[in-house]
């Protein structure tokens, strides 16, 4: 083993794209070399995954843990039929590959290249990245039984596709993500093919170093392995990674395994501690270390800043190299400089909704699942280096999570032929024989009322039931920032309710399909406001990039308990910079009313004004549903059809990943609109086929904003719940002449199912002196009558004051409730300094929240 000095501090300037390095580089590898313990003329074998001295202990696992031995059961039957000493037999699996021969067969078989113009298919690429699979395999059934049979087949494999890869071009001289079986994508090939070869060799090595044969293709007979071929391919794959990658993104992450891997797969213990600092702490100008990935996971609950199918992959990806590492070398304590990569799969579970899925942000995904692998090797990684309070969690909730029934250790994870690296087996090598928890702990913990994720400039709000919490729970979140694979949506909402996220973000298409560029990724296909019909974005991640949506003021504070079990709220503000026309100030307050244990509504304040001599605004929202119908005290709206509306976006320029056709409302169909009036509006969308009852959303739109109001049906919604997801989304959008921002756009939403009634009957907006001071809401919940006042002001310093009701309110956001005779029921401070109802009174002091109930 070799141990790098972790005390030692590196600078040096970022490596060259050439075969040489630099004369610093050099320097600083002549120093790596001092800071080694090179105590052996050649690494012994294995040595990447397992050591031989760890065998009895896994054996000794396999025959004691009934989940072990089925572990090993089912990888034994997965290669059976291809491992065989018999060189018929041996030949039969390599034929199955997509071998492509010379003329005259006088040269061993490549392989296809991939992902390019006239290159391997998709069944191809399948059969290519299965044999590695297998190969993988068959290195661990021979390390576990010693059987021949087992080393010959992972030996074969690995011998075809280093002969292979030998005689296909390595493309060094192509632009950034240039690679070799896969000329145009590194990123790819460093998943599928680098990171599986050096796992195979590690652990045939002993079978090929004592005599044992491999089948050549070329002369149909049994020959000896080429160690100097093999080594030269592990060589070409560490340059690969270091030369052309790109930084600033998760590629690092994704090709550090194979970086990794074909690293410590080099026989000269002088080359793998030359290399190994690029992968711990060493940065070149195409591949960031785990040192600056670690930047990313500051502080204790961060994640990855990137859709969350990415960040979980970075953090599950880190956490298995870190592992591999501090096992490999236990001097290097990367899990103990890096605590709060691990964490992050706690945080994880914060985002989630009350049914378990997640808030729909960039190219990411409604559902995961749960990332049971990698909490085994967060465990792991945790006992390597003595984080007690991590191994305490994470070994109470596998634990738990067993205990329930909702992990089952002893099957092996079914294959992905897709763009990931192989690690199934470490199931059986790393996972720790007992998993003891310290006690017994509820695998669906409570989440906490508010988070913040910053980087995506979310803000998150829930106020649970008691009674039902899937179904009759409130969640929503507010969010906006500029990320890779982030969208250019303003700021933007969800709304969950009856156990679905109703009030849904339109997701993600296709990649590289026009829809997605110019619907999906923009502000139309989001819960947001577009102002001047130009909402936009520049710069950042392929010119998506929009300001991050920042807080204002929050209740309960992020993470904390909040002062009240029924209300919530945060401000949150948004500047459109980037307008094609003018560039907007946005600002969006959000409420979460609780009115019963199974009741409650969200209230959504969102201000808009700009600069432009002709500003308007237009308040878009998109809800799951069979349809939208629109009615005014009960009766419907005449609403005509409107086909020129929102088409002007279809005549302007697209480049791919440049200019996109902002703001992407041209993606709307049967567009059909109302005249201008600032009468009350109701748009309910109802859904009939999320289960035996129907479910609907009530959007109440008070009186006193003029606006033209129109419904939309709106491309599918990927992240819906089935059978929506395939189906055209509901969608109304509201636009006023002029700014919003001394008479916002104004919303209370409730949903309901089937057979229940809903218990806000109006919202009547509240003026003082011409300004909008907040809304009245009645409603009639449990048998009785209660009226709501709740008050939203700019400044903390804002007075609203009613005499007749009684109301006197210092600050920035509250409610005053009542019963039917005028009586108060409680009273709520989410941002201010004092509020008053008649003789009673509340004082924040210097929380600046408080709550009083009678």
């Amino acid at each position: 083993m070799f141990a790098i000095n972790s005390k030692m501090s590196w600078k040096m300037p970022l490596r060259s794209l050439s075969d040489k390095p630099c004369l610093a580089v050099m320097s600083v590898i002549l120093v790596v070399l001092t800071t080694f313990r090179v105590s052996a003329a050649e690494v012994e074998r294995p040595s990447i995954w397992v050591t031989n001295s760890e065998r009895p202990e896994i054996l000794n696992k396999i025959k004691t843990e009934p989940w072990a031995e089925s572990l090993f059961e089912e990888l034994k039957h997965r290669v059976e039929p291809i491992a065989s000493l018999n060189k018929e037999k041996r030949l039969k699996p390599l034929e199955e590959l997509p071998l492509i021969w010379s003329e005259d067969k006088s040269q061993a078989p490549t392989l296809p290249n991939f992902l390019v113009k006239d290159g391997g298919t998709k069944e191809q690429l399948t059969r290519v990245v299965k044999a590695l699979q297998d190969g993988v395999d068959c290195g661990v059934m021979y390390y576990l039984t010693q059987e021949d049979k087992y080393a010959a087949c992972g030996a074969d494999i690995l011998n075809t596709y280093t002969n292979a890869l030998m005689l296909m071009k390595v493309h060094k001289e192509g632009a950034m993500n240039s690679s070799w079986m896969f000329p145009g994508d590194h990123l790819y090939e460093a998943r599928v093919i680098g990171a599986q070869l050096p796992i195979i060799y590690d652990f045939v090595y002993p079978y090929l170093k004592s005599g044992g044969k491999v089948y050549d293709l070329q002369s149909n007979s049994l020959v000896a392995f080429d160690f100097a071929q093999a080594q030269s391919v592990f060589k070409t794959y560490v340059w690969l990674a270091l030369n052309k990658g790109l930084l600033d993104s998760n590629w690092p992450v994704l090709e550090s395994s194979s970086l990794v891997h074909n690293t410590l797969a080099l026989d000269n213990p002088k080359e793998i501690a030359k290399n190994l600092p690029y992968y711990t702490h060493v940065d070149t100008k195409h591949q960031a270390s785990l040192k600056t990935v670690a930047k990313s996971f500051e502080n204790e609950g961060d994640i990855w800043p990137e859709s969350f199918q990415y960040s979980k992959h970075v953090a599950a990806f880190s956490v298995y190299l870190m592992t591999l590492l501090d096992r490999y070398d236990p001097a290097l304590k990367l899990g103990q400089k890096y605590t709060n990569i691990p964490a992050a799969f706690t945080s994880y579970y914060d985002l989630q909704y009350p049914n378990n899925e997640y808030p729909y942000i960039g190219d990411g995904h409604r559902t995961y699942k749960p990332e049971y692998s990698a909490l085994e090797m967060s465990l792991l990684l945790a006992k390597l280096n003595n984080n007690e309070k991590q191994i305490n969690d994470f070994s109470n909730y596998l634990a738990s999570s067993i205990n329930a029934g909702v992990y089952d250790r002893g099957h092996l994870h079914k294959r992905s032929y897709g763009a990931s690296p192989y690690y199934t087996p470490l199931q059986l090598l790393w996972f720790t024989k007992e998993i003891q928890s310290s006690q017994e702990v509820d695998v669906a913990p409570p989440r906490p009322r508010t988070k913040r994720l910053e980087y995506a400039g979310m803000n998150i709000q829930r106020n649970i039931s008691k009674t039902d919490p899937v179904k009759n729970s409130l969640m929503a979140f507010v969010a906006g920032g500029s990320y890779i694979h982030g969208h250019a949506s303003g700021m933007d909402m969800e709304l969950y309710g009856q156990g679905h996220v109703l009030g849904v973000d339109g997701g993600k298409g296709t990649y590289r399909t026009p829809i997605h560029e110019n619907y999906y990724r923009l502000f139309a296909a989001h819960n947001s406001v577009i102002s001047n019909g130009a909402s936009a974005s520049s710069g950042d991640w392929i010119n998506l990039g929009i300001n991050r949506v920042i807080s204002i003021a929050m209740e309960p504070a992020a993470g904390e308990e909040g002062v009240s079990d029924k209300y919530s709220f945060n401000t949150s503000s948004f500047y459109d910079e980037f307008n094609k026309v003018s560039p907007a100030d946005h600002q969006r307050t959000l409420a979460l009313i609780k009115l019963s244990d199974t009741k409650g509504y969200y209230l959504d304040i969102f201000r808009a004004k700009s600069s432009h001599h002709q500003e308007f605004h237009d308040y878009v929202y998109h809800n799951i549903g069979d349809h939208v119908s629109i009615t005014s005290h009960a009766k419907e709206v005449d609403l005509r059809p409107d086909t020129e509306r929102y088409q002007a976006a279809s005549k302007t320029p697209w480049v791919k990943h440049k200019d996109y056709q902002h703001p992407g409302w041209h993606y709307f169909e049967d567009v059909k609109t109302a005249k201008k009036s600032s009468q009350q509006y109701e748009a309910t969308f109802t859904a009939s086929k999320l289960g035996d009852k129907s479910i609907a959303m009530r959007a109440l739109i008070p009186a006193g904003l003029d606006v033209e109001l129109t419904t939309v049906n709106a491309p599918q919604a990927y992240g819906a719940s089935a059978p929506y997801n395939k189906k055209p989304l509901p969608t109304f959008v509201m636009r006023h002449q002029g700014q919003t921002w001394s008479n916002p756009f104004t919303v209370a939403y409730e949903s309901i199912t089937e057979g229940e009634d809903y218990a806000v009957k109006s919202v009547e907006r509240i003026f003082s002196n011409g300004e909008f001071k907040g809304v009245k809401v009645s409603a009639h919940v449990d048998g009785r009558s209660l009226i709501q006042y709740i008050v939203l002001q700019e400044n903390n310093d804002d007075v609203y004051e009613d005499a007749s009701l009684g109301i006197h309110f210092q600050g920035q956001f509250a409610v005053v409730t009542l019963n039917d005779q005028s009586e108060l029921v409680d009273m709520y401070i989410g941002k201010g300094k004092s509020l008053r109802f008649k003789d009673h009174s509340l004082s924040s002091y210097y929380k600046n929240s408080g709550y009083l109930k009678i």
